[in-house]
């Protein structure tokens, strides 16, 4: 036997909606902060830096004179998955280059096997830095060959690398803690 209130049921679903307007169940859309765009083992690519609400794929921290930037292009602006993704490290103190960080995974996690800048021979050219409040803009490039990790714990092998040339211009985000 069917119940009475069945018919009545979608009601409540309206009233939900007419309390809650549907904006705000609705996730920001992704914004794309910058892009790193060139050449991966000789094919042309192009990463997106995106940011969505409070997550940005683009932050830094300042600790004293120390500066750490950290940027993550995905293949596709609405879906961040690690495979294919690239993602740059990037350490100043001072306003000076001091370290720098190149990983791309090729797999279903940030874990190997990965091309990473580890025991290989890239180099990083930063052309801009504009700190600005919580934002800072940043454009360079990395150039080189990234090396091989295939296993958590082994060093990277530069001969079964893959060459990179690839410019990098985007908007970070302060993180504040």
């Amino acid at each position: 036997m069917k119940s009475k209130r069945a018919p009545w049921a979608w009601l409540g679903a309206w009233a939900l909606l007419a309390v809650f307007p549907v904006a705000a169940s609705t996730p920001d859309e992704p914004e794309i902060s910058g892009s790193m765009v060139g050449l991966l083992d000789g094919e042309e690519r192009e990463w997106f830096i995106v940011s969505q609400g409070t997550d940005s794929n683009a932050t830094f921290v300042e600790l004293g004179d120390q500066v750490t930037i950290d940027l993550v292009g995905f293949v596709e602006p609405d879906d961040w998955q690690v495979r294919d993704s690239l993602s740059l490290s990037i350490t100043l103190v001072e306003g000076e280059v001091t370290s720098f960080d190149v990983l791309h995974p090729i797999g279903a996690t940030a874990m190997p096997p990965v091309f990473t800048s580890d025991n290989a021979s890239v180099q990083l050219n930063l052309n801009a830095f504009d700190l600005q409040g919580s934002k800072v803009h940043l454009t360079g490039s990395v150039e080189g060959t990234l090396a091989l990790q295939k296993e958590l714990g082994e060093d990277a092998i530069a001969d079964e690398g893959i060459d990179i040339s690839v410019k990098f211009d985007a908007e970070a985000s302060r993180i504040e803690y």
